[in-house]
């Protein structure tokens, strides 16, 4: 019988006991898979160049709340800023371009952002890349005309089932109950090309239909013939590059003279967003250390294990050295047993970790349009695998020695 039979079969004989310590390295390994997963795909997500925005014009309030609201549909706007404002910020020389956008509708759950035509065909959702009604690419129809047309982002086409030609009454606000323009009935004439980001998720009416919705009264419906009065929530700016690609030195002095003015403030999303990960980062911490705590004591739970099959299988082995087992043998059984224990169940782990990670994708896309995959090769699943076995062999060295000075004579004798 050879050395690895012997193994195998002593694994097979403690079955129960086996099985028991395989599943607790599995949960706890699977719990850390899955965290480090989703909190580097987070971080990922949330540092793609600003979505291709190179900054924000947004009113006074939380920087934070402002990002949140124009990259990814969250949160709502703290206020509104001036045309003539924005008009001025435009014609600064280190501004390339701005997009001017509207929020505040919703529909069946969705974002309906009211923003100028030109966002599809000049914004970069993310560096280099456009907007896409295209059949190859996955979208329909084209960019609205008319004030009562619409473009949807493909996972709203997707979750309420919108066809061209399709039609919805938006809702003046984001939260349940808030009154609906239901004399204000928008069809539906595009359908966007998936993304991977929260743009999926959102709904585009004209900028003009915003201030002709009826219920916003003669005030703001006036806004759309005059600008001196025209109110926005913001807008996308795209700021002049240098040699190398590298941002225009002036952003600073815009944004300081910005944020010094009553009118409005410049966020830069990539300078915002370490505040976000600081916000929820005790978190990451917490999950990381119950994940920890489960995996240690799925470790101590394999060491209690091996010393109790030890104390059941003192005459076994006492049997095998007296067939020419050396006491190396009896040592590396031992080892072998508990590493190949571990190991199995850091295997386990992984698969089961990914397979949280699938179900936590589907639900985190659904909730906030962020592009996850199960397949994502994190840090975790890199070293997971040889620190678990390394810590089985640790905790399988107390038994394997105990194994290792087992007397012969003395546990030859039948166990009680």
């Amino acid at each position: 019988m050879s050395f690895w039979h012997i193994v195998l079969k002593s694994l097979w004989q403690h079955r129960l006991s086996t099985g028991l310590a395989v599943v607790s390295i599995a949960l706890g390994a699977a719990l850390l898979v899955s965290v480090v997963s989703l909190r580097e795909q987070t971080h990922r997500n949330f540092t793609q160049e600003g979505l291709g925005v190179d900054a924000v014009l947004g009113p006074k309030g939380s920087p934070l709340q402002i990002v949140l609201n124009a990259l990814y549909h969250l949160e709502e706007m703290p206020g509104k800023i001036k045309w003539t404002y924005y008009q001025k910020v435009l014609a600064s020389e280190v501004v390339e371009s701005g997009i001017p956008f509207a929020t505040g509708h919703s529909y069946a759950g969705f974002r309906v952002n009211a923003i100028d035509e030109r966002f599809f065909a000049e914004f970069e959702y993310l560096p280099g890349r456009r907007f896409s009604f295209c059949p190859e690419d996955g979208g329909r129809g084209r960019v609205f005309e008319a004030r009562d047309e619409a473009v949807a982002g493909a996972d709203v086409a997707k979750a309420l089932g919108i066809e061209l030609g399709g039609t919805f009454n938006p809702t003046c606000g984001v939260n349940p109950g808030d009154p609906v323009h239901r004399n204000d009935l928008i069809r539906f004439v595009g359908i966007l090309a998936p993304t991977g980001t929260p743009h999926d998720r959102a709904i585009y009416i004209p900028l003009k239909t915003f201030y002709t919705l009826e219920g916003h009264g003669k005030e703001v419906q006036e806004m759309a013939i005059d600008e001196e009065h025209r109110e926005i929530s913001g807008a996308y700016l795209k700021i002049k590059r240098i040699r190398g690609g590298v941002l225009h030195p002036g952003i600073q002095d815009l944004k300081y003279n910005i944020n010094q003015s009553t009118q409005a403030q410049l966020v830069v999303p990539n300078e915002v967003r370490p505040r976000l990960f600081g916000i929820i980062g005790w978190v990451d911490r917490v999950l990381l250390g119950i994940a920890a705590l489960v995996t240690a004591l799925a470790l101590l739970f394999l060491f209690v294990a091996l010393v109790s099959a030890l104390r059941e299988r003192r005459r076994d082995l006492a049997l095998l050295r007296c067939l020419g087992a050396t006491q190396r043998t009896v040592f590396g059984l031992m080892l072998c047993e508990s590493v190949f224990i571990a190991g199995l169940g850091a295997i386990a782990g992984l698969a089961l970790g990914h397979g949280i990670v699938a179900v936590g994708c589907e639900l985190i896309r659904v909730e906030t349009g962020l592009r996850f995959t199960p397949f994502y090769v994190s840090s975790a699943d890199l070293y997971l695998l040889p620190a678990v076995a390394l810590l089985g062999l640790i905790a399988g060295l107390v038994p394997s020695i105990q194994a290792y000075r087992l007397g012969v004579l003395r546990n030859l004798a039948p166990v009680s």
